[in-house]
């Protein structure tokens, strides 16, 4: 990893003009900075600095420097003049010492915010220009903190973390490296956020551009570097916030280090790949070895874990997938999707029941197997990194399996419907177009026309599933709708009876009012009728936005460990009945142009088949019958008559007509015109 040995305040250029290094004391402030507590501190600092008379010229102008860095920093001026007047002040504070808040301040408005810096390296790219390797303040941080240590004092976690937060905002992951290590020297335990930033800084920095040379020593470093923060959380049980786990995981999409994701799994999910329906055997462990023994109950430590939803049951397929490794993404996904209903009770070991030795690890009481429910994206991951792997079998097992609970789910679905259920959950597996596609990839780069005519044979039942569900829904959304516009008329006619009745048993006088009245309630209905505001699982809900990666510096890197909730489960997705029937309608029209390309290329790849064979028979080689199971060699008139070829000469193809353009057109003699209309 990228680092050293010396301390992150003594790394970059030293202005030793500014750093003043004296036994001298003043009382010892905070550590962590307030605007309140600066602002007392600002107006009691000319009374701390009477170290000489004050009428000599000295302390005159210590003074006026002094105001000049508190005008500064309190009207918000521009970091280059923060900076002017902190080194203007130090320089004439001889031996005497400013309190820690100052230096905070000055750490925080030496500077331009992150997101300026953030702005700037956008716009490098767009210029064509590389992105900056360091951090343009970087001195003046090293400077600060140094002065901070000089003084007796010591920074705060928080200074730590601005540092971290300007570091990230422009990827200088060696650098939020350096910072940490020096947070370690320091004596002071890192928080969660800590590890946010250094992530944050890894992440983006992997996702800006380098040259073709340093594009795998930086993918090496990056995963370096995630790994052993990974490791550093594990060592300080410091508990994976959402937060941490997204940056982890998008770091582990392009370095593929398995050993990091195996650790990730277990201490933020509690799965242990190797093992997934039994707890990690780090949580099995004791204080003691009477425990480990089994002479007493151990006390299970488990530490406090991410809920794993289907969101996490993706990215473990995703990762998995791209590492390479199918046994292990078959046994995640069988166990992960359909756990044991007692798995926490089943122990193993290596040795028999009748031996005398051999220790059965108690069953952790405390211990749920996490598990969550596939959906239509884990399918077609699963199917297309199978495809990729070339397991054919495999991955023609998964997609009958997704159309058999395609079919399933769509029967809970219109069962809720026909019960007239309030709230009825949308069906979560769907087949279509990108679950098949991979099978036809592989098919054919494999030139394996079985697959293929078994595809094939498939589309049609998936087809007329299809069609028969739109027609379905389209139905009962025309029956709730005419529902909902009879309830609707018999709403206005009762208020047309209360308006009446109202109109009789008041005065002739205020008739007026009651039509003012009865226009607003008329107005009012109308606006909360059930055609505006229909049901919200049925009718027009307002689509909640689907998840997406968000951006890097969008995730809350303040963001708590989850509390332990065993028992919370993912929010159920209610049926938009819109929204579903356009699914429908998309996945039919998808449907039907998939199943043409594959007829089309079913007849492409059997026709290459068997000219490729039929030039082995005329160079009289031997070929594979299938219906024989043996090769033996064919003869040219067997071969035509097996293969069904024609003995008719092909028709030339119609001969296109001409396009060329008669010389009369082009005479210079001619001069009127030759298209007359």
């Amino acid at each position: 990893m990228p680092t050293c040995g010396r301390p992150y305040h003594a790394l970059g250029p030293a202005i030793q003009s500014i750093t003043r290094v004296t036994p001298w004391h003043l009382p010892r402030a905070s550590s962590r900075p307030s605007s309140s507590r600066f602002s007392s501190t600002l107006s009691h600092i000319p009374s701390l600095l009477n170290a000489v008379p004050e009428s000599s010229p000295q302390a005159y102008l210590r003074e006026r420097k002094f105001n000049d860095l508190k005008n500064s920093l309190l009207r918000g001026d521009s970091p280059s003049r923060v900076w002017t007047d902190y080194s203007d002040l130090l320089n004439v504070m001889g031996f005497e010492k400013l309190p820690v808040e100052v230096h905070q301040q000055v750490l925080r408005k030496c500077t331009y915010p992150s997101s300026e810096h953030r702005v700037g390296v956008g716009k490098r790219l767009a210029a064509g220009k590389s992105p900056s390797v360091r951090h343009i303040h970087e001195g003046r941080f090293q400077t600060i903190i140094r002065n901070i240590r000089t003084s007796n004092g010591r920074p705060a976690l928080d200074d730590y973390h601005f540092i971290l937060e300007q570091f990230a905002a422009i990827g200088y992951d060696i650098g939020v490296m350096h910072v940490y290590k020096e947070l370690k020297q320091a004596g002071i335990k890192p928080e969660p956020k800590t590890f946010s930033l250094c992530l944050q800084a890894i992440t983006y920095r992997m996702t800006l551009p380098l040259s073709k040379n340093k594009t795998e020593s930086r993918s090496e470093q990056g995963r370096q570097m995630m790994h052993d923060l990974v490791r550093e959380m594990r060592n300080l049980r410091i508990t994976f916030t959402s937060t941490n786990l997204d940056l982890t995981i998008r770091i582990l999409k392009e370095t593929l280090d398995m050993e990091t994701f195996e650790e990730l799994m277990k201490w933020g999910y509690g799965i242990d790949l190797s093992t997934p329906d039994c707890p990690p055997l780090e949580f099995l462990g004791s204080q003691n070895i009477k425990s480990d023994l089994g002479l007493q109950t151990p006390a299970t430590r488990i530490p406090t874990q991410q809920p794993f939803s289907t969101a996490a049951l993706n990215t473990t397929i995703d990762i998995l997938g791209r590492i390479g490794n199918v046994s292990k993404l078959v046994q995640a996904f069988e166990v992960l999707t359909q756990p044991l209903p007692r798995a926490k009770d089943h122990t193993f070991s290596s040795f028999d029941d009748d031996d005398d030795f051999g220790v059965t690890n108690p069953p952790c009481s405390t211990w749920i197997p996490p598990h969550a429910t596939p959906n239509t994206t884990s399918y077609i991951m699963l199917i297309r990194h199978l495809c990729w792997a070339g397991h054919a079998t495999l991955a023609r097992h998964y997609a009958r399996e997704a159309i058999y609970w395609d079919r399933q789910k769509d029967r809970v679905t219109k069962t809720k419907i026909n019960s007239r259920c309030d709230e009825i959950p949308a069906p979560r597996i769907s087949v279509n177009r990108g679950t098949l596609l991979p099978i036809l990839g592989l098919s054919n780069r494999m030139k394996n026309l079985t697959l293929t005519r078994w595809l094939l044979r498939k589309l049609p039942g998936v087809l007329k599933l299809k069609r028969y569900n739109l027609e379905y829904y389209t139905k009962y959304r025309e029956k709730v709708e005419k529902r909902q516009a009879r309830e609707q008329a018999r709403a206005e006619v009762k208020e047309r009876k209360t308006v009446r009745k109202n109109q009789q048993l008041r005065p002739s006088s205020g008739s007026s009012t009651v039509e003012t009245s009865a226009d607003d309630t008329r107005s009012d209905t109308t606006a909360n009728s059930p055609e505006d505001n229909p049901p919200i699982s049925l009718i027009e809900r307002s689509r909640r936005n689907r998840p997406h990666e968000t951006d890097i510096f969008e995730l809350d890197v303040d963001s708590l460990p989850p509390l332990p909730s065993p028992s919370s489960k993912e929010p159920v997705k209610l049926l938009d009945i819109n929204l579903h029937i356009r699914v429908l309608e998309r996945d039919i029209a998808e449907l039907e142009e998939f199943s043409k390309h594959v007829e089309y290329v079913l007849s492409r790849n059997t026709q290459r088949v068997k000219e490729s064979l039929g030039r082995r028979v005329w160079e009289d080689k031997d070929i594979y019958l299938a219906d024989e199971d043996t090769r033996r060699s064919v003869s040219r008139e067997e071969w035509v008559k097996r293969v069904g070829f024609s003995h008719e000469k092909p028709k030339d193809p119609p001969r296109r007509p001409s396009t060329k353009i008669p010389a009369r057109f082009f005479q210079s003699n001619q001069t009127e015109m030759l298209f007359v209309p």
